[in-house]
């Protein structure tokens, strides 16, 4: 009965809004913006709206959201499948989700500049999408962070189509029957990079970085392969999988020996490799080891004359000799990369030194200023949402509350660290996560 109504709503479609519900019974994700059903639909924003307010009357849409996403039911995607099946082609699907996969690979590179800043990227940049408009991250006005915190935002609201679109194109760059797929799902992989590092939801960035490295190694393209592996060994090591990460980080450091020349470009890529493997034996504890990889890499940044990546392993070697109890120096080396990251607005690792920073200070012995970079980095990590470090920070904040003997002040900051781990499902995770 419930199949007999759909069906008649359906037939009392026009033509675009009968397209438009074929096409969302395979978007890559349970909801979606007015800007993705226009790239879907293919048409003109007018008659998106048109269609969307079409399929509303007619009972086929849940309505707009608070947060300004429409949703498709999935008994209902499963009705449009069926629709797009009997009433439509594979042809205006194929075409359709061609189009979107490569538009949000294109948003998706944009926020990643924008809340990231220029770093490391091995894929091409995704050209413009005919007939469609790009996320505006950027817009007059805004202060300090504030671009940032919204390219931040929309990664983390777009998250289950990104991973979606990687999905979809991995799927059909194996079926090796078209022209696309394989080069856009690796590329896909990289501004989740910095998707993880502040929101990581580690089953699906797991399973997309996998497919990043199947993809990346079917293509041939051997830059992008490298950078998946080393991407894909972090979340692996988070989550007690060292052996499976040092073996990505092995065939990735085998691959830049065997396959890589002198050019910047690929020894930016081989200094990146070192860092993930002075990342892993941070990981394990192996602080010594870690260092010598850190210093390695940063010494090849100077040599190309890349400042943020020799800025990146300072601040990577302070926290190592950190934890080798060489706290003066660590205490140096961490200013330093916090007053360089701050200068050139990398707002996320400038709360991530002030972090360090705190610790250094609280094991010297001076309180009052760890406690000063701790809220610091709070502060930071709140600009940009990055709902992990500021877990972390919160525990930090208990910890040195604690021991000035202010324990309501700790207690306090205990739960809200605690609320944020359980909302990443990683209660009792702690700060040395």
């Amino acid at each position: 009965m419930v199949e007999q109504v759909w069906d008649a709503a359906y037939d009392s479609l026009g033509p675009a809004a009968a397209r438009l519900y074929r096409l969302l019974g395979h978007f890559p994700g349970p909801s979606f913006t007015l800007a993705a059903a226009d790239v879907l639909l293919g048409r003109d924003l007018d008659t998106t709206e048109d269609a969307l307010a079409e399929l509303r009357a007619a009972g086929l849409l849940d309505g707009r959201g608070t947060d300004g996403r429409e949703r498709l039911p999935e008994l209902q995607r499963a009705h449009a499948r069926r629709r797009a099946e009997t009433c439509g082609d594979q042809g205006e699907r194929e075409e359709a989700l061609r189009r979107l996969v490569r538009w949000y690979l294109r948003q998706a590179q944009s926020a990643d500049l924008t809340a990231a800043g220029p770093r490391l990227r091995t894929a091409a940049e995704a050209p413009p999408v005919p007939g469609t408009r790009d996320v505006l991250f950027e817009q007059p006005g805004d202060a300090r962070g504030e671009a940032a915190a919204r390219a931040y935002h929309w990664l983390e609201a777009e998250r289950h189509a990104l991973f979606g679109c990687v999905r979809l194109a991995h799927t059909v760059g194996t079926a090796g029957d078209t022209d696309w797929g394989l080069l856009e799902a690796a590329a896909l992989c990289e501004p989740l990079w910095t998707h993880f590092l502040n929101h990581p939801h580690y089953g699906d960035h797991i399973d997309a970085f996998r497919r990043g490295v199947a993809a990346a190694q079917q293509a041939g393209n051997l830059p992008l392969l490298v950078r998946m592996r080393c991407q894909l060994a972090r979340p692996l090591w988070e989550q007690g999988e060292f052996e499976e990460a040092e073996r990505q980080l092995n065939q990735a450091w085998s691959t830049v020996q065997g396959a890589f020349g002198t050019s910047p470009k690929e020894r930016k890529l081989a200094a990146s490799t070192r860092e993930f493997l002075g990342m892993l034996g941070s990981a394990r504890g192996n602080w010594a080891d870690a260092a010598r990889e850190f210093e390695a890499s940063g010494a090849v940044h100077q040599e190309i004359d890349n400042a943020y990546g020799v800025t990146l392993q300072r601040y990577r070697l302070g926290e190592a000799l950190a934890h080798l109890g060489e706290l003066e120096r660590a205490a140096e080396l961490l200013e330093r990369a916090r007053d360089e990251f701050a200068a050139d607005g990398r707002t996320r690792l400038t709360g991530r030194a002030e972090f360090a920073l705190g610790g250094v200070y609280a094991r010297l012995g001076r309180g009052e200023e760890a406690g000063a970079r701790y809220r610091a980095a709070l502060e930071g990590t709140r600009a940009v949402r990055g709902v992990r470090d500021e877990a972390r920070v919160l525990d930090a904040l208990a910890e040195l509350a604690a021991s000035l003997g202010e324990e309501r002040e700790a207690a306090e900051h205990r739960t809200a660290a605690r609320e944020l781990w359980e909302r990443l499902g990683l209660a009792g995770a702690g700060s040395d996560r």
